[in-house]
């Protein structure tokens, strides 16, 4: 995919990097291979544009770079509303040393790839470090479809951004050692009919959909009163998650209580699955279940949240059934939720 064209907008991100909020990202002036660039040793947050381009629809490319036998992450930022909450999506030669491409979301100063993961958030494709390397997203308002090297067809269309828009600043991002350099946008026509809606995930019919989820809290006291703490009706996301992550910013040890409830006329059993971020306790009709934790810990723990981690028998009543997680985040970044699935294969009355 290119974007050569005589009324693009270009940054060199060597020359014109005062255009850029550097932030804290510690980005500052390198080369790699003989061509200057802008080059992360940690990083972690968004160098954005000043400017902002309010483009609906547009070409974002930029030349990425990660040295040889390095994992490190590197990527393009667009739909910023502030350093905290922007679309992301890059590219790595991952753990496995095939090669991704992940799309994750900040919001309120946290990645969420913990959250959006499977076949419509992320995909392996060849990419070499040692050497330089196009990428290019197409973003239409709702969905981006991305281009790493001169293919001409997208490896990943994500059908759908959780910020809402594609309008925002737009800028660049990088974890551990990686280079970026010629960072360009183009605006292009807004298609009407995105063929990618289709891939939008219908959930199972047993996954528990709509919950109140508690303010954030520290300690014991607030948690063996939760019932007076502030509470918010959300529905979750398109995979089934709740996403904690789109509600509060993270602090370490925060605690949350989330709820759901339903109807059964009748007394049954089923084998509940569900899968979390990072520590979690479970109680159905205030018999507590279960108790876990689940993060980040390569190469042998991903600590991406998946709807079937972990099963549990369950005896339901007839009546009204409650489910009730205590979800407590350590990591502050990655994604902080749950999805939760009843294992009930008929329709069930949500209360």
């Amino acid at each position: 995919m290119n974007c050569e064209k005589p009324d693009k907008l270009s940054w060199n991100l060597v020359d014109d990097l005062e255009k850029f909020h550097i932030g804290t990202s510690g980005a500052v002036k390198s080369s790699f291979k003989g061509k200057e660039a802008l080059y992360f040793e940690e990083g972690g947050t968004a160098v954005l544009l000043k400017e902002e381009i309010n483009y609906h629809s547009f070409l974002l490319q930029a030349e990425v770079a990660i040295p040889e036998d390095v994992v490190a992450f590197i990527g393009l930022v667009f739909g910023a509303k502030d350093q905290s909450n922007y679309e992301l999506i890059y590219v790595s030669p991952g753990n496995k040393g095939i090669g991704e491409i992940q799309y994750d979301p900040y919001m309120n100063g946290s990645s969420t790839w913990q959250i959006y993961n499977g076949p419509h958030y992320q995909i392996d494709i060849p990419f070499f470090t040692g050497e330089w390397t196009k990428l290019t997203l197409k973003v239409d308002p709702d969905t981006v479809s991305v281009f790493v090297g001169e293919t001409t067809s997208p490896q990943l269309i994500i059908p759908k951004v959780q910020l809402g828009s594609s309008i925002g600043k737009i800028g660049v991002w990088g974890y551990l050692p990686c280079y970026i350099r010629n960072l360009s946008i183009l605006e292009i026509p807004t298609e009407n009919n995105i063929s990618c809606a289709v891939r939008k995930n219908e959930l199972d019919i047993d996954f528990l959909t709509e919950w109140s989820v508690s303010q954030p809290y520290f300690n014991q006291d607030d948690a063996a009163n939760f019932e007076e703490l502030a509470w918010t009706k959300v529905v979750v996301e398109d995979n089934g998650t709740i996403n904690f992550n789109r509600l509060y910013s993270c602090e370490k040890n925060n605690v949350i209580q989330a709820i759901s409830s339903f109807y059964l006329p009748e007394a049954t059993q089923s084998d509940m699955s569900f899968g979390y971020s990072d520590v979690l306790r479970l109680w159905v009709n205030e018999n507590e279940i279960f108790k876990g934790t689940w993060k980040w810990d390569p190469p042998n723990y991903d600590g991406r949240i998946r709807a079937n981690h972990t099963s549990i028998r369950v005896k339901w009543k007839s009546g009204i059934n409650v489910v009730r997680a205590e979800v407590k985040n350590e990591e502050t970044v990655f994604g902080w939720g749950l999805a939760l699935r009843t294992g009930i294969i008929t329709d069930i009355n949500l209360s």
